[in-house]
């Protein structure tokens, strides 16, 4: 009976290499992913403060139309008006609180920060690989045990990213990851366009269309 050769997926084949290759992976594709949740949290942070501004103009929009009597008064009583007016006010009040408590532009601060420094480790196995081909076995287990050792440190240090980074980053290099296909790349950037654009793309949208609708009638 012959024995069969266990084969990696296309796009692991690094796990088929030695210790020092599979954790050049693990720091490249970290790295990568950290910059990728940098990247993501900066866009989240600019529609953050677009959509409240923009909701702050159309909140002053909608009081200036009941002072000016703009509406009209057969579809809406000026009562129903003005309460809406007060619970728009105290919603785009929470809404702004929630916004600033989540600190985006720090945690983005703190992932291209732990980039940076993976990017040191990084050139630093680079520059191993490159200049020290003829090392022994045990200079290269130890460089090995402390490279891994201080990859970990740095993870410490750090909030993990979020699933969607991980997704974002192997996207974006499919020509690595060949054992992923077009569907995954489309149901990733989906997925990405809910969770950082959709939800403010919306709050600002719904309320243009109600106003205009108002004015309109």
């Amino acid at each position: 009976m012959t024995s069969k050769k266990f084969e990696k997926p296309e796009g692991k084949e690094h796990l088929d290499k030695d210790f020092l290759e599979e954790l050049k992976h693990k720091i490249w594709s970290t790295k990568g992913t950290r910059f990728t949740a940098d990247n993501r949290l900066k866009k989240i942070d600019k529609l953050s403060n677009l959509c409240i501004n923009i909701l702050s103009v159309y909140l002053i929009i909608f009081g200036l139309l009941s002072v000016y009597n703009i509406y009209n008064p057969n579809q809406a009583s000026e009562n129903l008006f003005a309460f809406s007016l007060t619970a728009t006010s105290i919603l785009l009040l929470l809404f702004s609180v929630f916004e600033n408590s989540q600190n985006y532009p720090v945690k983005a601060k703190n992932f291209h920060d732990c980039a940076l420094d993976l990017a040191d480790l990084y050139n630093e196995l680079q520059t191993f690989k490159t200049y020290k081909k003829d090392v022994g076995n045990l200079e290269k287990m130890q460089f090995c045990e402390d490279l891994q050792s201080r990859y970990q440190n740095i993870l410490r240090r750090y909030e993990n990213h979020k699933p969607i980074d991980s997704k974002m980053f192997k996207s974006n290099h499919m020509d690595y990851y060949k054992n992923l296909n077009n569907w995954f790349w489309f149901r990733t950037n989906i997925e990405y366009i809910f969770k950082t654009k959709f939800i403010y793309i919306g709050a600002i949208i719904v309320p243009g269309l109600i106003l205009a609708k108002i004015i309109l009638r």
